[in-house]
């Protein structure tokens, strides 16, 4: 449908010009200028935006809703998670922060005071390479800074700069904005009801990433089959 709207507004700005240029206004004649006119100017005939093909709204729900349950549970899992994302890069504009994951390591170290790098990675479960880069480029812009670790001369501990607090306290308030926003199409009764669900499969997960990231996938089957009794 938006591809068609694209292709609609062209031709509305192509009769545009047809008209102002004197011509009769019927449909063969306006056909054969438009073939003319394009051929010698081809830049009139604007690519339609990526966004203008995407699937229809319906289609995606069509494709969704054809998954079976435990894949349709963890597809909007992980496309509320990418939604959220992006609306996050958007509410933080403006602010030297790029993406979710920088407001979140700087967010928690001003929450915690100080904390580790390992800490930090481990706390939002993220990639350890990924996690350096984003506090690489935290502390290279002046937000967190490096202190050695008093009761651990070898350790280093993260703490926030005062221009660190002053991009986080502006942050805060955006991303306050945008979770509202997000928020805003279920009452929080509802939402609020699945947190529970979520708090378990969260906290059993988390515990495994943590402590048997390592194993290959039969192994992590064969915990699973130990331990998910405990969770029913």
């Amino acid at each position: 449908m938006n591809n068609t709207y694209g292709l609609i507004r062209q031709i509305i700005d192509l009769l545009d010009m047809y008209e102002s240029e004197g011509e009769l206004t019927n449909l063969l004649g306006f056909a054969e200028w438009m073939v003319i006119r394009l051929k010698s100017q081809p830049s009139l005939n604007k690519k339609i935006a990526k966004k203008d093909i995407s699937l229809d709204q319906s289609e995606q729900l069509q494709y969704l809703r054809r998954l079976d349950d435990k894949t349709r549970f963890l597809e909007y899992i992980s496309r509320i998670s990418r939604l959220q994302d992006f609306y996050t890069r958007k509410f933080l504009s403006g602010l030297p922060l790029n993406n979710r994951l920088e407001y979140l390591f700087l967010y928690t170290v001003n929450r915690m005071g100080k904390a580790r790098k390992t800490d930090l990675i481990n706390i939002h479960l993220v990639e350890y390479t990924t996690g350096m880069d984003t506090i690489r480029r935290l502390v290279n812009s002046g937000m967190l800074e490096e202190k050695q670790d008093d009761s651990d001369k070898r350790a280093r501990l993260l703490v926030i700069t005062d221009y660190g607090k002053e991009i986080v306290n502006k942050a805060e308030k955006k991303i306050q904005d945008e979770r509202n926003m997000f928020l805003a199409c279920i009452s929080s009764n509802k939402w609020k009801k699945t947190l529970p669900v979520l708090e378990l499969i969260n906290d059993f997960h988390s515990n495994i990433y943590i402590n048997h990231n390592d194993k290959p996938d039969a192994e992590l089957l064969n915990l699973m089959d130990s331990l998910k009794h405990l969770y029913k």
